[in-house]
């Protein structure tokens, strides 16, 4: 294969996780049909399934990218030696991921909730909110809370609440001035 053609293979699968992203976002996992994407793709349906074996498959590469920007927005855990400034930079990192990327985060959202992918999510999500709350327990014992764990299941719930309440109602409730009350609140 060509680079060019690559190159346009590459866009293509990119478009089509795009497209799909914007539809299970809005309309549902469940409701959204492969015949749906590859219309609002512009491609043929036939050729999606060159990309992806199935409606799971793209949903699970689409929600593995944003786990992937999870993970990234924990780097701050390991670089940063001290734990108010990691609190800080994860604060930051998952607030600018959230702005940048407010399909994703609603589909993520949204997909925890829908009965007919539950099962599947909890499967490759779980793990990962197992590790990130050990390695937020991990931080609250270097800041000497008296129950880290416990601290840990907080300020996580409480960035996820403001995540889902933010992508409702972004008026209501601004990342801007939130975020620098959280970090206050953790780093103080």
């Amino acid at each position: 294969m060509n680079e060019r053609s690559f190159i346009m293979k590459t866009n293509q699968k990119e478009h089509i996780a795009e497209v799909a992203l914007q539809l299970f976002a809005a309309d549902g996992y469940g409701n959204t049909s492969i015949a749906m994407i590859a219309k609002k793709a512009d491609v043929a349906q036939g050729l999606m399934y060159n990309f992806y074996s199935s409606k799971e498959n793209l949903l699970l590469e689409i929600l593995n990218k944003g786990l992937g920007e999870i993970q990234s927005s924990m780097a701050s855990y390991t670089t940063e030696k001290d734990p108010g400034k990691a609190i800080a930079k994860h604060v930051e990192t998952t607030f600018d991921l959230v702005e940048h990327n407010k399909e994703y985060w609603k589909l993520f959202h949204s997909i925890r909730m829908q009965n007919t992918v539950k099962s599947f999510m909890d499967k490759i999500y779980e793990p990962n909110l197992l590790l990130v709350l050990s390695t937020l327990t991990t931080n609250f014992k270097k800041l000497k809370y008296k129950n880290p764990a416990l601290e840990a299941k907080l300020y996580f719930a409480t960035i996820d609440g403001l995540v889902n309440h933010f992508l409702l109602d972004e008026s209501l409730f601004s990342l801007k001035k939130i975020k620098k009350h959280l970090i206050q609140k953790y780093t103080i």
